[in-house]
């Protein structure tokens, strides 16, 4: 093969690679495909955070504000078994409600710890899940202390971040 030929190769080569992650590239921070994929939620077989998940129903016109007491905080591993994701369930006094956090690894890294009998105010998306009112938090608060867990526009905070565990 001469070397005009193999340059020609390279180049069409490393210009189609370019075109598969400009393409790919909004998936891959939104919708992870490998083994870490975030996909602890949720219990039995509803879906998770993946590809048709939940997450897509964090709603913007849909945001509440809940203060309650913690009554429990619960771990859920993924249905692949790579990830733990963290819920709580929530008693605001007029009802008990399931949050949903974010993967257990980010709020160690924020050393923000919840635990039974907290009180904590909750901002986040009002959403159903098989019949099931929950909330995909976006924002938390207990005492003086605030973890945020998404953008403005919903999206997780630890996107992006290699979905690590």
């Amino acid at each position: 093969m001469n070397t005009k030929l193999a340059w020609k190769i390279l180049a069409t080569i490393i210009t189609s690679l370019i075109l598969v992650v400009i393409t790919a590239s909004p998936l891959a921070a939104e919708e992870p495909l490998d083994k870490t994929e975030y996909l602890y939620c949720c219990k039995d077989n509803q879906s998770g955070w993946g590809r048709g998940g939940y997450s897509r129903r964090y709603d913007l016109n849909n945001i509440e504000t809940l203060d309650g007491e913690v009554v429990s905080v619960d771990s859920y591993t993924s249905r692949r078994g790579v990830s733990q994701g963290v819920h709580l369930l929530v008693n605001t006094g007029k009802e008990t409600v399931e949050v949903h956090l974010a993967p257990s690894w980010y709020l160690e890294e924020r050393d923000f710890e919840i635990a039974p009998e907290d009180e904590i105010a909750i901002t986040g998306s009002r959403i159903n899940i098989d019949g099931e009112q929950a909330i995909i938090a976006s924002q938390i608060k207990k005492g003086n202390a605030t973890l945020v867990l998404r953008d403005e526009n919903g999206f997780p905070l630890w996107r992006g971040r290699g979905w690590r565990q």
